[in-house]
This record gives structure tokens, sequence and C-alpha cells, in this order.
């Protein structure tokens, strides 16, 4: 039976972020190769992106045959092009949008300004935690081209249908894909491992070709494989028509599956283990060869750990990174910006973005008090009520207060110490974020037996001549 429900706000002062209870979290971090600062502390972080240095704005007109003829230079290029302007001052192209879904709901209909929005042009994206909640996104349903992102999926399903040892045979066919190679030789033998690194770091189009035929024998059956596990993982927005992402009929995925898929490989212990590296080296003997990543934020953003990037006319730069600091993942998804390394601009501004407003917060101490439940075989008698654990979750201070609701039911006697008598539930933005029960702090035995007649014939006086009924007293 349930005799009381006490909702209130949780008090702003103590219950903000823990931004404002150590210096460590008030202070101003500094990636000074990265040219970003932003302050952590729980209001609007102070996004800096100033670099005194001329922006590479023309790496947008990079034609395609110039990029190929790069390739093979590309690492060291990069990593100068990444020294001079990686992310470049605030682009005059970039834009927030008060129509930008923050936690499920348009900016604008949670009063929150543009000013406090990520500041991005991409046509398409997410920022997604480790369990899959979306703390902001635009268009994230919209239908698009994936370019070698798809090499994601390529990476699952060889990971999941073949050997790591198995040698896998170049066939020609590699080395007519074109555009993004690892410079794969037709006829080599290499082990699938190898394989799926120059797939992951370099990008190689010649290894998704490789990968498919070792693993199903054929283009197509390989895509069928992939189709399949697509549907398995749910990507409902999600389908294949290569292994390799070059822009084709029928080969189009979402910013909110691609986020799903993301997180669905980065479980794969390999898998994570390849997207993270900055150069790997495949062959031996006088047939090595070492391949830089394609990915610019692994070593020179904090905490970044992959996973990939993508490039076709169709699709546009794009990029799903994710990085993990103090324990919270997150994983930002580029799709559709205007040069290469808007796309890493615009990804790092996510993850600021997430991990300056989106922090663990504690909600709740053990053995606090919080209410107290009617004894239902005592006059009036009640047991105080007290929160069970510490409860500390992620939380996104832009979505507004956090309330607590507390719930206690009449409770019959005996009572042990620890008993569930009620729940403290926690909201924010209507949707609940935790649940904690609420227990008793001490025994209470039952009544003997004159004291139970004693106490029947007071509640019969009561029910005919008036008296208080058992309520909860919440503190």
């Amino acid at each position: 039976m349930l005799v009381s429900r006490v909702t209130e706000n949780l008090d702003r002062n103590s219950m903000r972020l823990h931004h404002s209870t150590t210096s460590a979290d008030l202070e101003t971090r500094n990636v000074s190769h990265l040219g970003a600062r932003y302050d952590s502390s729980p209001t609007r972080p102070a996004f800096d992106h100033t670099v005194h240095v001329a922006r590479l704005d023309a790496d947008r007109a990079v034609s395609r045959s110039a990029r190929r003829e790069r390739n093979r230079g590309y690492g060291f290029a990069t990593a100068v092009a990444l020294a001079l302007v990686l992310i470049t001052s605030q682009s005059a192209f970039a834009e927030t949008r008060a129509s930008d879904q923050v936690d499920g709901a348009a900016a604008s209909k949670r009063s929150i300004k543009t000013a406090a929005l990520p500041d991005v042009t991409m046509r398409a994206g997410a920022l997604v935690d480790g369990e899959g909640r979306v703390l902001w996104s635009r268009r994230e349903a919209e239908r698009r081209p994936m370019a070698s992102i798809t090499k994601i999926m390529t990476a699952v399903v060889a990971l999941e249908e073949s050997d790591m040892t198995t040698m896998v045979v170049i066939p020609k066919a590699s080395g007519q894909v074109g555009e993004s190679t690892a410079f794969l030789r037709p006829g080599e033998k290499l082990p699938m491992d190898q394989v799926l690194e120059a797939l992951l770091v370099k990008s190689g189009n010649d290894a998704a070709v490789a990968i498919a035929r070792s693993v199903a024998g054929s283009d197509e059956a390989f895509v069928k494989l992939m189709n399949a596990k697509a549907v398995e993982l749910g990507l409902k927005d999600t389908h294949f028509a290569n292994s390799h992402g070059l822009d084709e009929p029928g080969h189009y995925t979402t910013a909110s599956d691609l986020a799903v898929l993301g997180r669905y490989a980065m479980a794969n212990p390999r898998f994570r283990e390849i997207v993270k590296m900055q150069t790997v080296t495949i062959g031996s003997g006088a047939r090595k060869e070492v391949l830089h990543s394609t990915d610019l934020l692994i070593g020179n953003y904090a905490g970044a750990i992959g996973i990939k990037t993508g490039f076709t006319d169709g699709a546009g730069y794009s990029v799903l990174s994710a990085a993990e600091r103090e324990g919270l993942t997150l994983y930002a998804v580029v799709l559709g910006t205007s040069s290469e390394l808007q796309r890493f601009r615009e990804a790092r501004e996510l993850l600021d973005w997430g991990f300056a407003h989106y922090r663990a917060q504690q909600l709740a101490v053990g053995g606090t008090v919080v209410a107290e439940a009617p004894v239902a075989d005592y006059l009036d008698r009640r047991v105080p009520a007290a929160i069970s654990r510490d409860e500390t979750v992620s939380v996104l201070d832009l979505s507004g207060p956090i309330t607590r609701t507390v719930t206690v039911g009449v409770v019959a006697a005996p009572i042990k110490k620890g008993q569930t008598v009620g729940v403290a539930t926690f909201t924010q933005a209507g949707k609940m974020i935790s649940r904690v029960p609420l227990v008793a702090t001490y025994d209470v035995k039952r009544p003997n037996l004159f004291l139970r007649i004693w106490i029947g014939s007071v509640r019969v006086w009561r029910k005919l001549f008036g008296g208080p009924p058992p309520v909860a007293a919440p503190i």
C-alpha cells in the first residue's frame, strides 16, 4: 500500500556536477597542440580555437588523384599539418542550431541558448555515451553515404567469421578498387590480423576486398554477411552494397546507426586495440610496409581511442571518433563536413562539449534517512527509511534540474534492519535517471498478543470516534 510520495528538487548548490567541489575540476585544460582550450566548470565551456597559424582551407580543393598520390606519405604529411593547424581557428562556416537535439529534445524546447551548443557545420551527427545515451544530435536519422566508416562493419564480420591467423591471399581485384590504399600487392600472403590493421589504420580499400573474398569467397557473399549483421544489431536505416565504402546505390547509414555499430565494434578487444594504433607494420623482411593512421585525433587529443575516418564525394569528410576520460567514454559521429581537417575539429568540438557538460554526479549517500515508513502492526509507529547505497550517475547539466521522489509504504512487522521499505527515484527532464531502494535502519519486532489486543481496541475506538490514521512522515 502506497502511503507517501514526496517530490523535491535537489539543492542546485550541493547537487551540481562536482565542478564546484574541487579546484582540480575548475582548472582550465589546455591542449596546445590542438589549439583547444575549454573550461570544465558547470557553465558554458569557454571554447577557444585560436591557433596563430594560417588555415589550410586549400585542403578541401585537393583532387582525388592528388590524394592518391600522397597516400604513401600520408602519415608524415598529416603529422606536419597537425602540428601546424590540426584544428584551426573557429571556422567561418561553423554554426549552432536551435533545432539540434540535446538529450532527446530540441535545444529550443529546453530553452538552451545556441551559444551553449556545439559549434559545428556537419550535415548530420551525434554524440553518444558508452551506454548509448544520445547527448546531442543533428539529423541523426537521415540516411547518408558512409564512405570508409563502412570498414567498421567489414572488420566486425571478419573478426567474427574468420581466424586471425588465416593467411589471406591478396587478389588482383584488390588493386583495382582505387582510392584509399594500403599498398597490398596482388598474390602476396598476409595474416588476416595484418590485413585488418591495413583496413582500419590505413583505411585500405584493397584490404577490404581481400578480407571480403577471403572470408566469404566473393564480394557479394560478404556483403550479405554485413547486412545480416546490421539486422542483428537493429540497424534499421543501414544497408551495405560493398565492403569498402565507395559511393554506390543502396549503400547508406545514419548517424544514429553508426553510433550503435561503433559501440558494438569497440566491445571487441582486438578491434579496439587496432583502431587506437597510430602506425602499423605489415609484411616481413624486405616486404615491410609502415602504414600511418588516417585518424588525426589519436595521440593528439586527450583520451582518443579511435575509431574510423571516411571520405567520398557523396559522404563528404566524415569521422566516427571515440575518447575516454575518467571512466567515461563518448562517441562523436561527424558526417558531411567540407574539409579533411574540419571533420576532426568538429569531432573534437563534440567531445569537448560532452566532457564539459556530461559528468558523474553523486545523487545519494548511503545511510541518509529521507523518510519514515509506517509500521502496520503498531499505533503511529514509523521506522526510518534510509538510502541503501551511494549512487553516482553521469548527468548532462544542460538537461535541467534533478528531482528526487521518495515513496514509502506501510510495512508489516517484524521488520529487519536493511529490509526494503521504499524507493527514491531521480528524474531529469521527465526521464528517470536512477532508482535507489530505501531500507529500514533498525529491527522492529512483532507486537506480543496482549499488545496486539490493545492496539486492536484502540483502532476500533478511533474508527468509531475519530483519530489520526498512520501516515508517512517524510523528512
